[in-house]
């Protein structure tokens, strides 16, 4: 499996646009329903650490699409019955993006993509009535995430091999059923491109 993911993401050298290096925050909502259908938990937003590592491939002269690696940090802090209580997870996946890239001019480019990433937990605490519990034992938590939504970036090319960006997206888990748990982070990051 991890032949095939490299051999994905160093590949297609004929199409290859740039290597592209991120970091930024995560604002995470949790949603969680039980089998009634309500959410018994007071929960707020949280933020977290997001790192990205991507290749992004020009698919003709307007789209473009992004393969690439992301460790995400999903938290989240609030209270059940007046007992306070947070979630501390870390994710480590896959993501890839794909949409229209325009050309703004003087050296500014600004892209729309649709995004889909798979994400595992690698860590994960759940921090409740003083003590911390180890959420691997919990099905919502270690098994695989799959978030789709969409994002949006603005460039800006220093030279021919060195650009920058600032970039927004939003993910939702969408999952359903009896009792289901929602991740949904929006994440607000920078970053740097190196053309070839």
């Amino acid at each position: 499996m991890k032949r095939i993911l490299l051999f994905l993401f160093l590949s297609f050298p004929a199409l290859s646009q740039s290597y592209k290096v991120s970091v930024g925050s995560n604002i995470t909502s949790y949603e969680f329903a039980n089998s009634a259908g309500t959410n018994p938990i007071s929960l707020r937003s949280e933020s977290g650490l997001a790192l990205g590592l991507s290749r992004e491939f020009s698919l003709s002269k307007v789209f473009v699409l992004d393969l690439g690696l992301a460790y995400n940090q999903f938290n989240t802090v609030g209270d059940i019955q007046n007992i306070p209580l947070a979630y501390s997870t870390d994710f480590i996946g896959l993501s890839l993006g794909v949409g229209p890239s325009l050309n703004l001019g003087k050296g500014f480019s600004f892209s729309a993509k649709a995004v889909a990433s798979a994400s595992s937990m690698v860590k994960g605490n759940q921090f409740i009535q003083n003590r911390y519990v180890d959420l691997f034992a919990d099905k919502q938590f270690n098994s695989l995430r799959t978030l789709y939504g969409y994002s949006f970036e603005i460039n800006k090319q220093i030279n021919e091999q060195v650009g920058v960006f600032a970039k927004y997206q939003h993910l939702d888990s969408y999952n359903f059923g009896s009792s289901t748990l929602n991740f949904i982070p929006s994440t607000f990051s920078i970053g740097i491109s190196l053309s070839k």
